[in-house]
């Protein structure tokens, strides 16, 4: 029954009776006002959309919005672009995720693409104020037109606020400008710390999943994977912060999770810091030990004098090296390896876990000309103060869904990245003190821990990768029972009967036949014991529904009934 419920609840048409509209959007339609974007329609960007200096963009959880492949203005690509001053208000939630897709992806039919089919559109760009290690304080973001005045990013405000990204699934993006010139599924130049960005996924991009040029903004709860580059990529000084990263490395295509650089001002000049974030949580799934055909040539390299603190994470199912820092000969100092050295790159209490990895020589990747060939302080801090552990970190299933993708357009339903609870991942934290207010401090290393929360909004889970059955018994609806009555029925409303053990929030939605969601979506309170709440259904033709409660996590339960 759950994957019934996960397929009528992520088939999110978010239709409006019995019908959906298109909306193409194209640059003129845009500018410096204040645009709300609804789920009864589906937004078709047509080229390179831009929301201008003072505009806000308002998205309703629930809507769909698809980039054409060919535009009719002579772009390369359709992408949506929140230019300097503007906000984007994209607030979805974990029963209606907002999702950016291809003008092909047809969200009712789960089997039409594929996580190897990307480069279909171009992606969503985020610009704003915050410093970055730039000459000058501001760049021209990659991937738009040379002659686009509105493409620059940068500036004096790290608090910056671009808006907010919630429950936001970007799928089949990254299309191909020139050759080796994609567009990232998700680019945030020099964006600031006043913006929210919690609960993204980024699946199928050609290019890097999230690429960070600068700033301060804030990530947590971000799914990266099947990527055709880089799942995580930042630079030019980008130092805020990220918890629970989840980032998985395609079979057929991909590079490292992490690819991490620094400044690109001139070296001791006003705008030259290094990029410095704390990421904490991160779990990063390799290719498989045997894909040394992908190029995935570590799970992290640090370099271009990158920096940063990467603790609590898992790093498992590699074919290569794990960790390189970039050491360049006669350096004195001006790279990554010396910014290592003075213990501004630090990777804590962290689990490392490959076929090939026996000993921390075989994580630590040197190249052969290195200033320090040895590496032997690094291969010290490593297993010494850094307190990384070599072992299995005992998750349920890692699975990439047997590979299938490359032959068949769904996946098995078995990766469940949770650790086990008798997982070594449950020991040896390092301390989140002396952390801002927004780490949450939990017991366990990696992205989960008893709740996977990716199900239910991502795009893995609606292709069928995830185990449905994972953490049923921590993040299942709390219903004994659910029941309509009269059923089958001939009247103008029904009753629903609730009983839970415990009190909570949710929401009753109904879906028709094809798994398209009803213009009626109500707000209950459940209560402890027996709850009877009742449903108009007087707008409502004679057929089979699909009634599906959803509590504030996103879990659901569901029952049928049959209007005559």
């Amino acid at each position: 029954m759950k994957k019934i419920i996960y397929t009528f609840a992520l088939l999110l048409c978010s239709v409006l009776g019995f019908t959906q509209n298109i909306v193409t959007i194209t640059d003129a339609d845009l500018g410096n006002g204040t645009y709300n974007w609804t789920n009864d329609n589906t937004y078709l960007l047509d080229g390179f959309v831009y929301v201008e200096e003072g505009g806000v963009l308002n998205i309703e959880a629930g809507t769909v919005i698809k980039g054409k492949a060919s535009p009719t203005d002579g772009n390369l690509a359709s992408a949506l672009i929140i230019t300097r001053g503007a906000k984007i208000n994209a607030n979805g939630n974990a029963a209606q995720p907002i999702i950016f897709t291809a003008e092909t992806d047809d969200i009712s039919n789960i089997s039409d693409l594929g996580l190897n089919n990307r480069g279909l559109w171009g992606g969503l760009i985020m610009l704003g104020n915050a410093p970055v290690a730039e000459d000058g304080g501001s760049d021209f973001i990659e991937g738009l037109p040379s002659t686009e005045t509105r493409a620059y990013y940068g500036g004096d405000n790290p608090a910056d606020n671009s808006g907010t990204l919630t429950y936001v699934s970007i799928r089949h993006g990254g299309a191909e400008l020139e050759p080796d010139v994609e567009i990232n599924g998700l680019t945030l130049g020099g964006v600031g710390s006043g913006t929210t960005i919690d609960y993204l996924e980024v699946v199928s991009n050609l290019d890097d999943g999230i690429e960070l040029f600068g700033g301060k903004v804030n990530i947590k709860h971000a799914a990266v994977a099947y990527c055709g580059d880089e799942c995580f990529d930042y630079d030019e000084g980008w130092s805020g912060n990220g918890q629970f990263w989840f980032g998985m490395v395609g079979f057929d295509k991909g590079d490292q999770p992490g690819e991490h650089d620094g400044s690109e001002a001139t070296p001791g000049s006003t705008y030259d810091f290094p990029s410095f974030p704390h990421i904490y949580n991160a779990t990063y799934i390799g290719p498989g030990d045997t894909a040394v055909s992908v190029k995935c040539p570590a799970v992290m390299t640090i370099k271009a004098r990158g920096a940063g603190i990467y603790a609590n994470s898992i790093f498992t199912d590699f074919a290569k090296a794990g960790l390189q820092i970039e050491d360049k000969p006669a350096a004195d100092g001006d790279d990554s390896y010396g910014y290592f050295l003075r213990d501004s790159i630090q990777i804590l209490n962290s689990i490392w876990y490959a076929a090939g990895w026996n000993s921390v020589d075989d994580i630590v990747k040197v190249a052969a000309d290195a200033e320090h060939a040895g590496a032997s302080e690094l291969k010290a801090s490593f297993s010494g103060a850094w307190a990384n552990e070599i072992g299995n970190p005992g998750l349920n299933n890692i699975d990439h869904g047997s590979y299938q993708f490359l032959t068949e357009i769904l996946g098995n339903g078995n990766l469940d990245p949770r650790p086990q609870s008798n997982s070594i991942a449950y020991q040896n934290l390092a301390s989140y003190d002396g952390l801002d207010g927004f780490f949450t401090e939990v017991s366990y290393k990696g992205a989960f821990g008893e709740e996977n929360w990716m199900l239910g909004w991502t795009a893995l889970d609606a292709y069928g990768f995830l185990d449905q059955t994972s953490g049923i018994e921590n993040v299942a609806l709390a219903v004994n029972t659910l029941q309509v009555f009269p059923n089958p029925t001939t009247a103008s409303q029904i009753n629903v009967t609730i009983d839970s053990p415990e009190t909570f929030n949710a929401t009753i939605a109904i879906y028709n036949e094809l798994g398209q969601k009803l213009n009626m979506e109500v707000p209950v309170k459940i209560n402890t014991g027996n709850n009877t709440i009742s449903l108009p259904l007087s707008t409502l033709p004679q057929g089979i529904y699909q009634l599906i409660i959803t509590n504030e996590k996103g879990a659901t339960a569901a029952t049928s009934f049959i209007l005559e």
